[in-house]
């Protein structure tokens, strides 16, 4: 048997209530405020990446649109301003989005622009966004170009940090797995030949490496890629003890099916991005139990909660389980910088995110040297919860061994 999941499919059942919410009366606008200030986007509604902006970052932008004009607006100089939104499709076309940046920027006169999503669209309107001295807080941007990448262009801020915070802490994890005898040393690993997968496998090698893990499959595919059942075939074959899949969330999906369905049960199973996503435990049910991936959570606060209920209401369904929270904490240390400066001054507002600690529904944010501090890197399904298993700190859970697939 073979697993293909269609990537148009992936949206319509992801995407569809975020994408919907673009119409007109879907997300509280400004309507009839004498002075709002203007926000601009240009995201992924189409093409490849669409999945991807649907799962976390979109629906994070209409919500705290939304939650904002509840409140009133962001306290500018004494009044209240309500937020005005510019959105354009970039069609997941890297040239089409700093286009529309220019337009925004030119013709549209935005006071703050929010980046798109992925590692590579981030990268290709990194320097327009940096031109005008736009914050930019980039809740889906990981290279381990960005230390040096801050430097050049102090307005950027990860949310995310490196691939190597999330190779290193995978794999410190499958070492001590290791040293306890739960699992061997035979590693197989795919990924996407996108920018973000590429630079997640590329970090991974070097870990596995500096950790004497063998990898016994190192393949790759494009991003168009509907059948992940031959990856899945040639990682099987190998007999590993891991599988490591660097991928974007159609293809996390299509690769756990072939897996489910080939009964490839390797003793632990690491899924890319999408892992996270309550369609992902919505599709797979008991079978997501004990699934690994990048990021997590911890959602016990009240902060957290009240989130959630306003996410579920607003978007048509709970959010995604890592970069959603670290998304909307984002905007709302962005908001807290126009108010504490008081202006509309974005040099100002960029100093001000570099030196401030933020009351965010994630906890206290904190950027240090423009890498949010404190995130979680390795997740795991556990009793319908995508936990934070590393780093090892407060609100961390003990990784589970994964259950076989059930049919």
């Amino acid at each position: 048997m073979t697993a293909k999941p269609q990537r148009r499919d992936f949206v319509r059942a992801l995407g569809g209530a975020a994408l919907a919410a673009s119409v007109p009366g879907a997300f509280v606008r400004a309507q009839g405020a004498d002075a709002k200030i203007k926000f601009g986007w240009a995201i992924s509604k189409t093409g490849p990446f669409a999945g991807g902006a649907a799962s976390a970052q979109l629906p994070n932008y209409r919500l705290w649109v939304d939650d904002v004009n509840k409140a009133g607006g962001i306290a500018v100089g004494g009044a209240k301003r309500l937020v005005d939104v510019v959105e354009y499709d970039d069609r997941s076309q890297p040239e089409e989005a700093v286009r529309a940046i220019e337009r925004m920027v030119n013709q549209d006169k935005v006071d703050f622009l929010l980046p798109p999503w992925g590692t590579g669209m981030n990268l290709a309107v990194a320097p327009a966004f940096h031109k005008g001295s736009f914050p930019m807080i980039t809740p889906t941007c990981i290279t381990d170009q960005l230390p040096q990448l801050v430097k050049r262009w102090n307005n950027m801020f990860s949310l995310l940090g490196t691939p190597s915070n999330y190779s290193d802490a995978i794999v410190g994890l499958l070492a001590q797995m290791r040293t306890d005898g739960r699992i061997g040393s035979k590693v197989a690993m795919v990924n996407v030949t996108d920018q973000g997968g590429l630079e997640l496998a590329g970090a991974a090698r070097k870990s596995l490496k500096a950790a004497k893990f063998e990898i016994v499959v190192d393949s790759s595919y494009p991003i168009s890629t509907q059948d992940m059942t031959p990856l899945i075939a040639d990682a099987q074959r190998a007999n590993p003890d891991v599988f490591l899949a660097f991928s974007y969330p159609p293809d996390t999906l299509g690769l756990t099916e072939a897996a489910r369905v080939r009964g490839f049960n390797p003793k632990v199973f690491y899924a890319g991005i999408g892992t996270a996503l309550p369609l992902y435990v919505g599709k797979f049910g008991a079978n997501a139990e004990g699934v690994m991936g990048p990021g997590g959570w911890n959602p016990t606060s009240d902060a957290i909660r009240a989130y959630i209920t306003r996410h579920t209401a607003l978007i048509g369904q709970p959010p995604e389980q890592w970069v959603s929270v670290l998304c909307y904490s984002g905007l709302q240390a962005l908001a807290q910088s126009i108010e504490k400066v008081g202006r509309l001054d974005r040099p100002a507002i960029i100093k001000t995110l570099g030196s401030t600690t933020f009351d965010t529904v994630a906890g206290p944010l904190k950027f240090d040297n423009h890498f949010m501090a404190g995130g979680w890197t390795v997740g795991q399904w556990q009793g319908g919860t995508f936990s934070g298993i590393a780093p090892r700190r407060s609100g961390a859970k003990d990784p589970i061994a994964k259950p076989a697939w059930k049919a």
